[in-house]
């Protein structure tokens, strides 16, 4: 299901920023829409690690959380300028508000709602939630709950609930033809 949620698109679709929770299929469904697009696809966290040379855990645990997240601010903010890009967002990034207005401000948001039960299914074997500790259901949840009203922000929602990433850019593909 798509939904489009009122909201003032500042010009031109210049860009596309999917944000959503981690394991909603972000990185994947952003690399088929660039490809049906014809558009340059940036994976922010695969895009951080090639700059830093080293994985994401070890550019935290090397610089820290708020280094990591003002270099993230920095390179959104640089290739936000560019056009025909589809960005696969940290599941944070939507926290600070000037990257959000970094991405309001040079194309549209997009929101990948995928209920927690798959994402759980989807996460199961990922460090971050083994090391969180605790049920992961409920840890997601929670950062959910946290982040849903910064994901609302966003100029689409779209609730993934048994697409394929495939039919998923599709559907986004029909709703940025009307928009």
């Amino acid at each position: 299901m798509v939904i489009i949620i009122p909201s003032n698109m500042n010009g031109s679709l210049r860009n596309i920023y999917l944000i959503g929770m981690m394991g909603v299929g972000k990185s994947t469904i952003g690399r088929i829409l660039a490809n049906h697009l014809k558009w340059a696809f940036i994976d922010v966290n695969e895009m951080l690690e090639a700059i830093y040379s080293r994985p994401l855990q070890e550019i935290i645990a090397t610089f820290g959380e708020e280094s990591l997240r003002t270099m993230e601010a920095t390179m959104l903010q640089e290739l936000s300028q560019g056009e025909h890009q589809v960005f696969a967002c940290n599941s944070d990034t939507v926290l600070e508000e000037s990257k959000f207005q970094t991405m309001d401000t040079t194309g549209a948001t997009i929101w990948l709602d995928t209920p927690v039960a798959d994402l759980v299914e989807r996460m199961e074997s990922k460090e971050m939630i083994i090391e969180a500790g605790g049920d992961p259901g409920n840890i997601l949840q929670e950062m959910l709950d946290d982040r849903k009203k910064y994901y609302q922000r966003a100029n689409v929602r779209v609730a993934t609930d048994n697409l394929t990433p495939e039919v998923t850019a599709k559907e986004i593909m029909k709703v940025l033809k009307s928009l």
